[in-house]
């Protein structure tokens, strides 16, 4: 398909942006949304919602290629703009463990289940860092730990209620909305199960590094909530 024209909106931009990554096309997917952050540059707070996503799913795109430290760089930019919204926290989560930061990847990880309790992703990510925290610091572990910030009731319950000025921008992971690349499918659900079984046989032989490469493969096709394994 033909590139967008340069007087695209930010909406189309973003949109045109999930199919590339849809497509695996993620480089070309990264300067679709960087496009659009540009034009949003001077919008202020009126964009803040938009501009969190943007930068998420950029985010996504830097997971996918390899390239952590701009993946933290975007979800924290993100987070910034919309505070405890679980894609970026997630996102940000498995780019600390692949940069081996586990005690920052710990603490988002706890961070999402204060939002939403039900994300088995940030489950697993605690049980990986615990253990991976107990190897490396001993039974002490906790106390070198960065304070887990408190989350708010407001953010808490947020997901819940679209937002009227960006539908589904920060939805739950489990509704995978039209904003951010990556939708739940059936065949998605399931690939993402055998890829997480796939991380979890690593993380017992003690390759982390593999097992996160599986682990963030198995986010993108399907960010597993409780309502998904437990029907």
């Amino acid at each position: 398909p033909s590139r967008p024209a340069m007087a695209a909106s930010p909406a189309a931009l973003r949109s045109a942006g999930n199919e590339e990554f849809r497509r695996g096309q993620y480089g070309p997917a990264a300067q679709l949304y960087t496009r659009a952050l540009l034009q949003l540059q001077g919008a202020g707070d009126a964009a803040a919602e938009e501009r969190s996503l943007l930068l998420s799913n950029r985010a996504a795109c830097h997971l996918k290629e390899g390239a952590c430290s701009l993946c933290v760089s975007d979800c924290t930019s993100a987070l910034e703009l919309v505070p405890f919204a679980i894609k970026p926290l997630l996102r940000r989560a498995a780019a600390y463990e692949a940069l081996e930061r586990y005690p920052l990847a710990y603490v988002d990880y706890k961070t999402v289940l204060q939002v939403d309790c039900s994300v088995q992703a940030a489950h697993d990510g605690v049980n990986r860092m615990t253990k991976a925290l107990l190897e490396k610091d001993g039974v002490n572990w906790r106390q070198k730990l960065p304070p887990i910030p408190t989350v708010p009731v407001s953010a808490q319950t947020r997901w819940s209620v679209p937002s009227a000025r960006a539908p589904g921008a920060n939805a739950p992971p489990a509704t995978a909305p039209q904003g951010e690349p990556g939708g739940s499918t059936a065949a998605g659900m399931e690939r993402a199960r055998t890829l997480k079984e796939e991380g979890n046989e690593l993380v017992k032989k003690g390759n982390h590094k593999k097992a996160v490469e599986k682990y963030s493969e198995s986010l993108k096709l399907n960010q597993e909530c409780a309502t998904y394994t437990n029907r």
